[in-house]
């Protein structure tokens, strides 16, 4: 790797004297300590580039530009000063005239030095502000200047993938401008056939302009300056984690898809290493449910994936000394609550292995990272019993809700979510393929921006929400404790839960030896699947119907390859089991657990006296759904359409960030009464 500049294998010559993709009037350069830089191509790599600031009083420095061997070039920037308006101009002094070049002279105009931040993943990330419930208010504050120093560029769209299958370090491909969003939320959108042409504020990432909105807010709030913030996305919907790692990342882990590996990372993240940035968001996963999880202790699936792409990218990123940090700030987002495209037997080890299989973030796989969970900011209409209850919308027949839609209560929503109340009454929103694309997106920005001030910026409030450290069994009760040193100033919170009748669910569950179905080995399965069987009466399937459960992760037996491809080939044929297979019939060993804060504010207790525990208690776990019902809202009536899920409603939080605790699956030892998370996360205080 070559000390100024990451290139490719030597590509032909190009056609002109041009900035690479990312680099326009009104951008947002990486400021000090850091060292930004500018780069692009050149006709010949004998010609000869000089790259100067001017300040808009007089040239503060000027750099003679580095030209390789396959005619890209680069310029380093010496660190400079947070705000300020320049004029930067790259110069071709020779080599550019008389040839195919058209210019020998490209300005950047209006240039601002902040902290830049590299947006990326698929859908949940490429979700548009205008798809949410928050724009009309955000757009009211954008247009008020509000917001003034948030600047965006957009590279590709929800559908709009550039890929390619080698390194494009350079590139034309997809040129579009940054903006200030003061001015992007003005331009005019027109109509034309029926569409309308979105501006680019309105086009921009919801998740990725929350967190600017929610960054911009804590730092004013705590008295501390407020750079420029410029926004990079590069998400794409649909997509896999495969397609956003190199090869050689790639074969590091076992159990990925070839199919779709690299394209998308040679595509839209190498042309944007050589530019400095301060950190990352990463929002992703739902494509990858339907794969193996794994975990990162033992180089398998997505646990294996979530540690090397940060690597990787921190380590492409930073391979100049002095520009990128080497351990730049890495923010990952937990899939949402209907976000599984199918799979929702495998989102609770998904999140899991979204952190490393270590719980929390940061960890010792994954340092200097931080995690906005977004498990219970599912859509709140995102039951499609809510549209044909006439609950979502008004009656076309008679123009008023249906009879059996319930009053509403905003006491129970969060103080910081009640101004979303009217919009999310009214559904004024419009859905974006339906409840996997939640349309409150402003509590996942605003948990980024406090878990990267608080754990990275130097903040001394909570970052994380409550985190299992440890539990102790007795007779009648468990107390159920957790780390006092992330815990900081707050206090856990519980909500309150309405567990009637529900046997699956994201709240906090206890697995005995009541229920028919349940022994040691059922409680200690984490993850459960399932075999589309056809009414075969080959075992496994005897007797079993359409689908078999078994255990996927955890104790017991397991499929050979042959009979999951064949369940596969099964699910394939027949899409609609894929979405609705028969109940887990495993379930009901899991029953939903009342919980008590201690007066510490730093454990829960559960009153065993209160469930049935004959058999035993085996293992307890929250946050954490072992079959299709990833839901924060059991309540029948949610269910059933004829209210909106509330989001944030989860019963544990911490009490003064609103921060939900962070997932969590324990088994119980009967003679110790510790408990026992699984390895590598430990839970044994």
């Amino acid at each position: 790797m070559r000390a100024l500049f990451i290139a490719a294998l030597l590509h032909a010559v190009t056609a002109d004297f041009t900035m690479s993709v990312g680099f326009t009037d009104d951008m947002v350069l990486q400021m000090e300590p850091e060292m930004s830089s500018i780069y692009g191509d050149a006709p010949l790599s004998s010609s000869q580039i000089e790259v100067s600031v001017n300040d808009g009083k007089s040239v503060v420095e000027t750099v003679a530009a580095t030209v390789f061997a396959d005619s890209t070039w680069k310029a380093t920037l010496k660190p400079k000063p947070m705000g300020g308006s320049y004029l930067i101009t790259a110069t071709c002094k020779s080599g550019c005239t008389g040839l195919n070049s058209t210019t020998s002279v490209l300005n950047l105009q209006r240039v601002t030095f902040g902290n830049v931040y590299f947006c990326s993943g698929q859908s949940n990330m490429a979700l548009s502000i205008h798809y949410t419930f928050e724009i009309p208010e955000k757009t009211t504050e954008v247009l008020s200047g509000k917001y003034s120093n948030i600047r965006t560029f957009m590279y590709g769209s929800m559908g709009g993938a550039m890929p390619s299958y080698t390194p494009r370090y350079t590139t034309q491909v997809g040129h579009t401008n940054w903006y200030n969003i003061s001015y992007s939320a003005t331009i005019p959108e027109p109509t034309s056939g029926g569409h309308v042409h979105l501006n680019p504020f309105h086009t921009f990432s919801a998740t990725c302009l929350n967190f600017g909105f929610a960054l911009t807010d804590l730092l004013e709030k705590e008295g501390k300056p407020v750079p420029p913030i410029g926004l990079i996305q590069s998400a794409i919907g649909g997509t896999r984690i495969e397609q956003w790692i190199d090869n050689s990342t790639f074969v590091s882990c076992k159990n990925g898809t070839p199919a779709y590996n690299s394209n998308l990372y040679y595509g839209m993240v190498t042309p944007f290493v050589n530019t400095t940035v301060k950190g990352f968001l990463w929002y992703q996963g739902e494509n990858n449910c339907g794969e193996v999880m794994g975990n990162s202790m033992t180089k398998v699936g997505y646990g294996c994936y979530q540690v090397a792409i940060v690597d990787l990218w921190r380590r492409m990123f930073s391979a100049v000394e002095g520009t990128t940090d080497k351990l730049a700030p890495f923010g990952v987002v937990s899939l949402a609550s209907g976000g599984s495209e199918g799979h929702g037997q495998h989102m609770a080890h998904m999140r899991w292995s979204q952190t490393g299989n270590y719980g929390l973030l940061p960890n010792p796989a994954m340092p200097n990272t931080f995690l906005a969970h977004a498990f219970d900011i599912g859509d709140p209409w995102g039951e499609s019993n809510a549209y044909y209850q006439n609950c979502s919308r008004l009656d076309p027949a008679t123009g008023k809700h249906g009879p059996n839609c319930m009053e509403w209560n905003d006491d129970t929503w969060d103080a910081d979510l009640k101004y979303l109340y009217p919009a999310v009454k009214n559904n004024s929103a419009p859905f974006f393929m339906g409840g996997i694309h939640p349309r409150i997106k402003s509590p996942v920005g605003r948990r980024l921006a406090l878990a990267y001030y608080n754990s990275i910026l130097g903040g001394t409030d909570v970052f994380t929400g409550p985190t299992i450290s440890g539990c102790q069994m007795s007779s009648d009760s468990i107390e159920v404790k957790f780390n006092k040193t992330l815990l900081r100033n707050d206090k856990i919170m519980v909500q309150g839960f309405n567990m009637t009748g529900w046997t699956e669910s994201l709240s906090f569950m206890t697995c005995t030896g009541a229920s028919p179905t349940a022994n040691q080995t059922v409680c200690a399965c984490s993850g459960w699947n399932y075999l589309r069987c056809n009414t075969s009466t080959t075992w496994p399937c005897t007797g079993h119907g359409d689908t078999f459960w078994y255990c996927e992760e955890g104790p017991g037996w397991k499929p050979p390859v042959t009979t999951l491809e064949e369940s596969k080939n099964l699910i394939e044929s027949d899409g609609n089991l894929q979405w609705r297979p028969s109940g887990n019939p495993y379930a009901d060993a899991w029953v939903p657990t009342p919980l008590q804060p201690s007066t510490t504010g730093d454990s829960i207790t559960i009153d065993l006296k209160q469930l049935n525990t004959t058999g035993g208690v085996f293992a307890i776990r929250y946050g954490w759904a072992t079959a299709h019902s990833d839901s924060c809202c059991p309540d029948p009536d949610v269910q059933a359409g004829y209210l909106p899920c509330n989001p944030a409603a989860c019963p544990l939080m911490a009490a003064s960030a609103l921060i939900p605790a962070n997932p969590f699956f324990a088994l119980l030892d009967a003679k110790s009464g510790k408990c026992e998370c699984l390895a590598p996360q430990v839970c044994d205080e």
